[in-house]
């Protein structure tokens, strides 16, 4: 069990950090980002302090996060098996678990080193941008980057919640099937925990939320494959 949160108001992430940390404290990783899509990534085993140098309140405007369980065999801490995960175009935090790993790997990314599940969703998503010729939404206001991002979520079986965070675009997004995420629909702050004051209403399944300062807003959709909500 791991826990995503994110906002713009540190203060807000602080306290989002330390109740998130009841769902994994194995290891730490966080994106802070600015509007001109400056990015910092910062990874760390178990729990890490975000007072003193670990504030940034001046620096970035958007700060996302994830706390990690030890799912697997594999309890050592390395960057390369801790979220966020990262590929061409896109980072993502991944709560959930996906159930088709090794099919999306023989099918789409013959040549993916990875064995952490959540590491092939920004693959994916980096496969279809590139390759598929056909990514185009008979909604014109989709940006190739949005339909590639429900087209990959309509491939995944399993259960998740994700930030997702575009390199090129500086834009957020959200997404969720099965996997526990609460928000707040005013101030685009949310959370794997629901927090009373903070984020507190629970996000759609099978939407597509764009992130902003100034709240969440929806902007896409795709269809679920939740075993647990067929």
């Amino acid at each position: 069990m791991c826990g995503i949160f994110g906002s713009s108001n540190f203060k807000n992430y602080k306290i989002m950090y330390e109740v998130n940390k009841i769902r994994g404290n194995f290891a730490y990783g966080g994106l802070y980002t600015t509007l001109g899509k400056e990015i910092y990534i910062r990874k760390r085993p178990g729990e890490v302090d975000l007072t003193g140098d670990g504030e940034f309140i001046d620096e970035y405007n958007m700060f996302l996060g994830h706390t990690q369980a030890p799912t697997s065999v594999k309890r050592e801490f390395s960057p390369r098996t801790s979220h966020p995960f990262e590929d061409m175009y896109h980072l993502v935090a991944h709560n959930g678990v996906l159930e088709n790993y090794d099919e999306i790997v023989d099918d789409y990314l013959i040549a993916h080193l990875n064995a952490v599940d959540s590491s092939v969703i920004p693959a994916l998503i980096a496969v279809l941008l590139e390759f598929d010729d056909d990514l185009t939404s008979a909604e014109s206001h989709k940006t190739q980057e949005l339909v590639a991002i429900e087209r990959c979520c309509e491939m995944l079986k399993g259960t998740f919640a994700c930030w997702i965070y575009g390199k090129l675009t500086g834009c957020t997004y959200l997404v969720r099937s099965g996997s526990t995420l609460f928000g707040n629909h005013d101030t685009g702050d949310f959370s794997s925990m629901k927090i009373p004051g903070v984020c507190e209403d629970e996000i759609e399944q099978g939407v597509v939320y764009c992130v902003t300062t100034e709240g969440l807003a929806k902007c896409g959709k795709f269809k679920t494959n939740n075993p647990f909500f067929l």
